[in-house]
């Protein structure tokens, strides 16, 4: 019997006899699940193993299925296995999603590691000073003590409408892709707050963070992920489309696969911890999943404290969803997207 036929032949056995005990009481099943049948990180178990009825997930596919909900991907992950997963037709587990403003949460944890190794002294570094060669319009004390701090909390005090429909010429997103200097349009807007008073979104400020990252580390913001966080990860075939001037789009460029999608998630999850190594530190994941202002957002995450949940989310219903109590990640991608509708409605009824 070949390697590969006994691991199949030892799977098959013990996600039977964890079924048994767990079925009886004695422990949960999924202690007894290994990866062993599979060359990748996650493996797909029955959700009874875990605690979630197979039945409304399977319900929850059949609407998704039998309904125009634009929903393109669904993953959904407890207690670090896959208990449901679904593509749409001419999609499957290693399509690259663009994940959109999604990136900015990946963007936030670059920032995170580079802190963490040293490259970065910490967030209340000044802004401006990663950009001496810069000739900065604009130029007052308010813009002069904003720190990097101010940019992973968008509360930059700088003019930035874009809060508008994507159809609305007024979106200031606009003016920023068509500019040839993306990092320069972002730092020539004037000031119309003291940095960290009101919160506005604002996706240059993204943008911001991954110029900095490019300048204190001397490498491109792919090629410091793929070192220190895809890599560790085994994230491959990640894309992260640039500015005119090559730098990473950091508020929303980065093309991933959604089951990396949901590595990101875990790795949050278990505080920045993978598979028993320190990727991140637990005080920037704290940090980054903590509200800092009114508005419930931290380092680039959303945070929902009422539901136990922070996210990242993306136009079109990208998203990482981390149930932190109950140890679920929930992943979509899609176009218009109904994550919410799927998950109040069908995933965490689910849970017994």
């Amino acid at each position: 019997m070949s390697r590969k036929s006994q691991n199949k032949f030892v799977w098959i056995n013990l996600s039977f006899l964890a079924l048994i005990l767990g079925t009886a009481g004695i422990l949960p099943g999924w202690l007894l699940i290994t990866r062993l049948d599979s060359g990748e990180y996650w493996t797909r178990i029955t959700p009874e193993l875990v605690q979630m009825d197979s039945e409304v997930l399977d319900d929850m596919i059949n609407d998704v299925e039998n309904h125009d909900y634009d929903v393109y991907s669904i993953i959904v992950i407890r207690d670090g296995f896959i208990v449901t997963e679904w593509y749409e037709e001419y999609y499957g587990k290693n399509s690259l999603f663009q994940i959109y403003s999604a990136s900015k949460s990946v963007t936030s944890a670059l920032i995170g590691i580079a802190i963490d190794k040293g490259f970065i002294d910490g967030v209340n570094e000044l802004v401006l000073d990663f950009f001496p060669d810069k000739n900065i319009s604009n130029l007052d004390p308010r813009k002069e003590s904003m720190t990097i701090e101010h940019l992973l909390t968008m509360t930059t005090g700088l003019h930035w409408p874009e809060n508008y429909p994507y159809s609305d010429p007024r979106k200031i997103t606009h003016e920023l892709r068509a500019s040839d200097d993306w990092v320069q349009f972002v730092l020539d807007r004037q000031m119309i707050f003291a940095p960290g008073l009101v919160f506005n979104y604002n996706t240059g400020a993204s943008h911001l963070l991954t110029a900095i990252l490019e300048r204190a580390t001397n490498m491109s913001t792919l090629d410091f992920a793929n070192k220190y966080l895809f890599g560790p990860l085994s994230i491959k075939d990640a894309f992260w489309m640039v500015d005119p001037q090559g730098v990473a789009q950091g508020g929303n460029g980065l093309m991933i696969k959604p089951r990396d999608m949901a590595k990101i998630g875990y790795l949050f999850l278990k505080e920045g911890r993978w598979e028993g190594k320190r990727i991140i530190s637990s005080s920037w994941i704290r940090s980054s999943t903590t509200s800092k202002i009114i508005v419930e957002y931290g380092y680039q995450w959303w945070i929902r404290p009422e539901e136990d949940l922070y996210k990242a989310r993306g136009v079109g219903g990208q998203q990482i969803n981390v149930f932190y109590k109950k140890e679920l990640i929930v992943v979509f991608t899609g176009r218009n997207g109904n994550g919410e509708y799927l998950i109040n409605s069908y995933i965490l009824p689910a849970i017994m």
